[in-house]
């Protein structure tokens, strides 16, 4: 038996913006692992150890929304910001309920595009992670 869930519902907020029609959602998180050798060593093989935790990014491809207030604007007006501060929390809620959230900032925000002539209008979202993320699991 599968544990194989569907996508649908996942809801993703960053601030106070509630990101609508996520076509998909990728994201990367690393860990830095440092190499230890030492002359003093009598063993030649080089040992790691686990280094700081980089919570990485996020990447969302979404359907473009256009007039005035849309979330393409919202989303806009914060990557334009010039404020000192412009991290905000972005929320990822999984139909199971599960989520993850970590302060961000939007580091890339694509033009509208499409594929064809009758496409969908999209955009792709990158949203950086600053700190630790925290992932609540609900049974």
């Amino acid at each position: 038996m599968t544990l194989a869930k569907t996508a649908l519902g996942t809801v993703l907020t960053f601030g106070e913006i509630t990101v609508g029609e996520i076509q998909s959602i990728s994201g990367t998180r690393t860990r830095n692992i440092k190499e230890i050798l030492s002359c003093d060593s009598t063993n030649t093989g080089v040992e790691k150890i686990a280094g700081a935790l980089n919570e990485g990014e996020v990447t969302f491809h979404c359907i473009y929304d256009g007039p005035a207030d849309s979330v393409y604007d919202q989303l806009n007006t914060v990557f334009q910001a010039k404020t000192p501060d412009p991290m905000d929390t972005c929320l990822i809620v999984y139909p199971d309920t599960n989520s993850h959230s970590c302060k961000g900032i939007i580091s890339s925000l694509s033009l509208p595009s499409f594929g064809e002539a009758d496409g969908e209008v999209s955009i792709d979202v990158t949203i950086a992670f600053s700190g630790k993320a925290v992932y609540t699991g609900k049974p």
